[in-house]
């Protein structure tokens, strides 16, 4: 247990964090209401210190052991230095001189019909609905046929892979949105995409992450037009993290009350939304990691090529989350358990690699805030409601880069990016050949 003194430091050191990177992004929302690096900072907050408080809780109040005053000051530190520097890339301009995003559009932006986009957002509708209707037909709704939660993932459930297009309905309404923002197609977009999460929920068997997402794109995209408070966002927040407790509650089928109930509210809240502790069990654990490079990168690809076309494909991909999961935990129930962002960099290169990171992910973010405004800024609407659709969607490959680590976002963010611009493609072409079969009705009646 910690002393007096060491509980004092780290306090000092969690508030100071807390503080600094609060007001920075204060800062950058009062230059802009929404951006990618707010969303980022946001989701960075909940997952290395939102969790702090929960286990000191824990730790005082219910006897839970931590982890040595040293490892647990080195989590905080390393956070708070991952940040800093992230921070500094962020704000280095990647081009340069000042480029207006008006002049660049007229300059060198593809212009999209609105039947283009219109008919792109149809695909990914379609894309989701198909797959969701090929899953039912496999699993039926697995909410009622599954006796715990890790069955989702056990060779009993059919077509796993096809959740992984579920989520592009999400895109799809996004483009309808945009194509004519409104407050009222803004409320659409709430009942239509938490529908389809409760949807995916029964049909899945728990997974509660479609309708979170849902309700975080509508509340960011009320930030970004203005139509709610930062502090609506944060009322919203609150009841959130108490409704995600619930459903939880209902998946793992737990009956608690009294003060049980609080102590399972406090870890399943930690866990959920605020794995920081995860990041320090790999840092004590630091001396024994085999360093992975690269690969976990590569091996995340493996789950989106199916059986059929790669036969001797390994059913056990060791990216970042399964090599903490199996090699550090040693638990092998068939979860994998999230190393954060940080946790990847420090499974595949260790510290050096963190700083590498952090200077990546500062770019990353930089270059995603650019092609937003960029989109903003299109004079056609078609065009930037394409490009303001694809970054809003990208939202839930930022929350997966934060909690889940490098090697799951960049796989999930090619494969994204691979299928919405196959789907604009695609819309571009049935486009042109009913414009070409008009072209052929009209020169035909004028002869």
């Amino acid at each position: 247990m910690l002393t007096l003194a060491q509980l004092s430091i780290l306090v000092l050191l969690y508030t100071f964090s807390v503080i600094l990177i609060g007001y920075l992004a204060y800062q950058s929302f009062k230059k802009v209401r929404f951006s990618f690096h707010l969303l980022f900072t946001l989701v960075y907050l909940l997952t290395f210190y939102l969790g702090f408080p929960f286990s000191m809780v824990l730790a005082f109040g219910f006897n839970v052991p931590l982890l040595p005053f040293e490892i647990l000051f080195i989590t905080q530190f390393s956070a708070l230095i991952f940040y800093l520097l992230y921070y500094v890339a962020y704000q280095v301009r990647l081009l340069p001189g000042k480029i207006q995003p008006v002049t660049v559009a007229v300059a060198t932006a593809r212009q999209y019909s609105a039947s283009e986009a219109i008919i792109t957002g149809v695909i990914l509708l379609l894309v989701a609905l198909v797959t969701i209707g090929l899953f039912f037909s496999f699993n039926g709704f697995l909410l009622f046929k599954l006796d715990s939660y890790s069955q989702i993932f056990s060779q009993s459930v059919s077509g796993t892979a096809l959740k992984r297009f579920f989520y592009f309905f999400l895109p799809a309404l996004l483009i309808f949105y945009f194509l004519k923002p409104s407050k009222l197609n803004w409320l659409l977009f709430l009942l239509f995409g938490v529908s389809f999460g409760v949807l995916t929920y029964l049909l899945v068997g728990g997974t509660r992450a479609n309708i979170a997402l849902a309700v975080a794109i509508f509340f960011f995209i009320g930030i970004s037009k203005n139509y709610i408070s930062i502090m609506t966002l944060a009322i919203a927040g609150g009841v959130a993290i108490v409704a995600m407790f619930g459903l939880a509650l209902a998946r793992y089928g737990l009956d608690v009350s009294g003060s049980e109930a609080f102590y399972t509210f406090l870890y399943l809240t930690r866990d959920t939304f605020s794995p920081w502790e995860n990041l320090a069990l790999l840092f004590s654990y630091y001396q024994k990691i085999e360093f992975q490079g690269l690969a976990p990168i590569i091996r995340d690809f493996y789950v989106f090529i199916p059986k059929g076309l790669w036969e001797n494909r390994p059913d056990l991909v060791v990216n970042s989350a399964n090599y903490f999961t199996w090699e550090v935990l040693n638990y092998y129930a068939g979860l994998a358990i999230s190393p954060t962002l940080l946790g990847s960099f420090l499974i595949m290169g260790g510290v050096p690699l963190m700083v590498l990171g952090a200077l990546l992910c500062g770019w990353l973010l930089k270059a995603m805030d650019y092609f937003y405004q960029y989109g903003k800024t299109a004079l056609q609407r078609s065009n930037g409601a394409l490009i303001q659709a694809y970054c809003f969607a990208n939202i839930f490959n930022i929350i997966v880069l934060v909690r889940e680590g490098i090697d799951a976002f960049v796989s999930r963010f090619v494969f994204f990016a691979l299928i919405f611009i196959i789907a604009v493609l695609l819309a571009k072409v049935i486009v042109l050949l009913f414009r070409q079969t008009g072209s052929v009705q009209i020169k035909l009646i004028k002869s």
